[in-house]
């Protein structure tokens, strides 16, 4: 068990006395609703494992007409003090603070930035006229009416942010800014409009109310002087005597820069951002807060003791797993679920205007609901499939009380989240399978591997209900959403789909196609292991470019800038032909037909069809006549891009519910 110095031990900032470093940032849990019992949940559920200071995320300041209606808390607004109000109750109730993030979203046509010479980067594309001063003192004031609502809602303070993309940037960043009165030009001026929301709220709230604020502290990556300026800015903030932390992030402006400011697997490191928080340290006589992809505790813990931060926050470990601080602190880290770092059951979920969620808990938004009730009558069920959905569905059963067998006709279980593991950058992947497989074998279900689900078995095990989770194969004729008909030659020996070369250890020689029109990240990833085996790799696909369904959350740049040096890239092109040692391409727009000579295996990652032949053996079969059959995840409807893992362990769930 670890032995932590300073992560879980009492911490002060301004007048506030925390019981922990754990700070868990501010994240917008869109689709729960304004104040309801799902949000309050939600909350109160974090609270309760363990986070110490918690923020509620994208409390709008002023209107936001861009924005769905009912997304965030508009703090503006006094009607809704009291679902902040609830809020803050709830995280009370365990010895928890809460503070209010209150931002300027930019998302009101009407209204201008602070500089019509910058382009508008984060909601549109487009360039909005310049603020006036009395705009500029009307935003001003909205910041202080906003954190007077939150004060009077119970909440011990207020954040805001002037980086990742938010609003106010577009005053303190000399990128954005080039006005020439009094709130432009040298750094002084364009931080007046902080310095004024600043006294405000100081002049308008008691004293004993907390103030922070997040910083970009590095703004290189859009060409910006970096973190000199950065540095600058927290020095000034900190020298106010009137901040008491900074929440420290770098390089992280929306939409441009997303995979820095929610890093995924593929950046392979933990707290992306403490490099500036490390030398904001320096300048700074505040609390520094800063994190990034923090999984480890002890590493949070090392994190402090360097003097690298003063507290760690973090998000998408406690949306895996609202106990994450908890466990960690007990030694209990085997039964953490962590975060795989896919983005897509958060924010992916949030850019599509669907409910967030997370891909390996499907329990968001079900925080307030009691436990599981026991199953009415106890059955007898058998799991078909050992992939993510198949496990959670017989998870939830046996937590219900039913008698469960899972069968799996491979010799491990995990499906497609198995075969994604064995790729670089995915290896995380591969930790909600060990999760699952634990809390299986802590409710006895039965697991066998290397079996084969027919209906004679099914019917010899007695079964009175089916869940069908056998999933989905790569299609082996080159069959996508670019190209219904086969391609010609796909049946030669040579030519593999991803589960000959990662579950079926194919060779391959020395030169290699690989063929996506997934848009996903399963097809760079072979294309990325083959190249590092010293292979030569030509990458052909229909699509502009690389891993096109993750584009809103960047992955698609990481990929790009990992892939592209190492492999040959034929983009908007299809394959029409192949043949013992050529590859015939056909350019998707032109017509255009160009040969590949001396191909040694062509690897097909085109569509997925369900594996749905077992569902179809059972409605027909007379010896399972009665037994409630149940067919979801990839079987029912397979995905080959983003959230085939998130829907199918929600799925997975909710057939395990209903049994």
């Amino acid at each position: 068990m670890a032995t932590f110095k300073h992560l879980f031990s009492p911490f002060k900032i301004g007048a506030l006395e925390l019981r922990n470093r754990v700070f868990m940032s501010p994240h917008g849990m869109v689709g729960l609703g304004i104040g309801t019992d799902a949000q309050v949940g939600y909350f109160e559920a974090r609270a309760k494992g363990g986070c110490g200071f918690m923020v509620i995320a994208s409390c709008q300041v002023v209107p936001a007409p861009q924005v769905p209606p009912g997304w965030f808390i508009e703090a503006y607004n006094r009607d809704h003090i009291p679902a902040i109000r609830r809020i803050v109750d709830a995280v009370h109730g365990h010895d928890s603070k809460i503070v209010v993030q209150g931002v300027w979203m930019q998302a009101d046509p009407a209204t201008g930035q602070a500089s019509g010479m910058a382009p508008h980067t984060v909601l549109s594309d487009s360039q909005p006229r310049s603020m006036t001063v009395a705009e500029i003192q009307a935003l001003v004031e909205a910041h202080i009416v906003a954190a007077r609502h939150a004060e009077e809602a119970g909440a011990d303070g207020f954040e805001f942010p002037i980086g990742g993309g938010a609003g106010l940037q577009s005053f303190t960043s000399s990128l954005y800014n080039h006005r020439t009165d009094e709130y432009g030009g040298n750094l002084d001026n364009r931080m007046r409009m902080v310095m004024e929301i600043i006294d405000g709220i100081r002049t308008r709230c008691k004293p004993d109310f907390v103030l922070g604020l997040a910083v970009n502290a590095d703004d290189t990556t859009l060409g910006g002087e970096g973190l000199s300026e950065g540095l600058a800015i927290c020095k000034l903030l900190s020298d106010s005597g009137k901040v008491d932390w900074l929440r420290i992030t770098a390089r992280g402006q929306k939409p441009q820069m997303t995979h820095f400011h929610y890093p995924s697997s593929y950046l392979g490191e933990q707290g992306t951002h403490v490099y500036a928080a490390a030398e904001v340290k320096k300048v700074v006589n505040i609390p520094v807060v800063s994190g990034g992809r923090i999984l480890d505790a002890v590493h949070g813990d090392k994190l402090i003791d360097e003097g690298k931060v003063d507290m760690i926050f973090v998000a998408r470990s406690v949306i895996a797993d609202p106990e994450w601080p908890n466990k960690s602190r007990n030694g209990q880290n085997s039964e953490i679920r962590a975060c795989i770092g896919d983005l897509e059951g958060c924010f992916l979920r949030s850019c599509i205007g669907h409910p967030v969620g997370c891909t390996v808990n499907p329990e968001i938004g079900n925080e307030h609901l009691p436990p599981l009730e026991p199953a009415g009558r106890i059955k007898r069920v058998v799991i078909a499939g050992g992939g993510p959905a198949g496990m959670q569905a017989a998870l939830v059963a046996a937590q219900r009380g039913h008698s469960v067998t899972l069968l799996e006709k491979s010799g491990v279980l995990g499906g497609h989240v198995t075969l994604q593991a064995k790729l670089p950058g995915l290896e995380d992947r591969s930790d909600i399978i060990r999760w699952l497989q634990l809390q299986l074998g802590k409710h006895a279900v039965k697991i066998r591997l290397d079996t084969e689900a027919t209906p004679e078995l099914i019917a010899k095990l007695e079964a009175e209900a089916v869940v069908i989770a056998t999933g989905a194969n790569y299609a082996r004729n080159g069959v996508s959403k670019s190209q219904l008909a086969p391609v010609l030659g796909t049946d030669l020996a040579h030519v593999l789909t991803p589960e000959d070369l990662l579950l079926g250890n194919a060779r391959t020689g020395k030169r290699v196609v690989v063929y996506d029109n997934t848009s996903y990240e399963v097809g760079p990833g072979i294309a990325e292991m083959l190249a590092d085996q010293g292979k030569e790799v030509i990458f052909v696909t229909a699509d502009s470019g690389l891993a096109m369904s993750v584009t809103e959350i960047g992955i698609n740049k990481v990929i790009s800038k990992r892939l592209l040096p190492k492999v040959t890239f034929i983009p908007q092109t299809v394959i029409a032909a192949i043949d013992p040692a050529d590859v015939t391409l056909v350019h998707a727009y032109t017509g255009v037909a160009t040969v590949l000579e001396n191909v040694d295996n062509t690897i097909l990652v085109t569509s997925k069809p369900p594996n749905e032949s077992l569902y179809h053996a059972l409605v027909a079969s007379s010896s399972c006549k009665g037994i409630d059959v149940h067919l979801i995840g990839d079987a029912r409807e397979a995905r080959w891009s983003t959230f085939a893992t998130d829907e199918a362990i929600k799925d997975g769930r909710r057939v395990g519910l209903i049994l």
